[in-house]
């Protein structure tokens, strides 16, 4: 909470945001007290918050959950990574009903071998395009965001990756292709970031 009224690490720049909250799954004691703690900081300062989910399905719920009885509000935080997390179209409907931003952010992170959980066939940005559409349609416009999560050297453009300009120059013509109307991206590409970064 200081971090936020008064500055970080003793400097007078404020968080803008609480996270991203790394979890595990399952979850461990400690992160589950951090999610409480987490939604006591929401209540108090009406804050952004974002989650890291556990790879499971599962885990967003879970996630939602203890959030939610600890007093937060979903509709001030974002579940991120949903697209190595919920493959299952009904079950990904499923928690959209909880309210929160469902995030589609490794745009750009396309390979055979997922080295966190073999078992996951990461998909494609063309996969990625047909979910945001797939929600679109069925009525979560205000409730998506995208990013492209770059958080490694090789994924700038510099070494060899699609750099921070990858969605805008590549992904949003796809999806105008696809039949998402320009209103609908700029819904999400900057009107659902802005309610979602907006302190109540």
């Amino acid at each position: 909470v200081g971090e936020i009224l008064d500055g970080a690490d003793g400097t007078n720049i404020k968080c803008g945001v609480v996270g991203e909250i790394g979890c595990s799954w399952p979850l461990t004691p400690s992160e589950r007290r951090v999610l409480q703690a987490t939604a006591r900081a929401q209540a108090q300062l009406g804050c952004p918050v974002i989650i890291h989910p556990g790879r499971n399905s599962d885990a967003p719920f879970q996630i939602i959950r203890i959030l939610q009885e600890a007093g937060a509000d979903a509709s001030k935080t974002v579940m991120s990574h949903l697209d190595r997390t919920i493959f299952d179209t009904e079950k990904l409907l499923e928690f959209a009903k909880l309210g929160c931003y469902l995030e589609y952010d490794l745009f750009g992170t396309e390979f055979l071998h997922y080295q966190f959980h073999p078992d996951i066939d990461m998909p494609s940005d063309n996969e990625r395009i047909a979910r945001v559409r797939m929600l679109i349609n069925e009525g979560y416009e205000d409730r998506i965001l995208m990013a492209h999560d770059v958080h490694t050297k090789n994924r700038l453009m510099k070494y060899g990756g699609h750099g921070y300009s990858h969605i805008l120059k590549n992904i949003v013509p796809k999806m105008l292709i696809r039949g998402i109307s320009q209103d609908k991206i700029d819904k999400i590409l900057l009107e659902n970031p802005k309610w979602w970064l907006t302190f109540k």
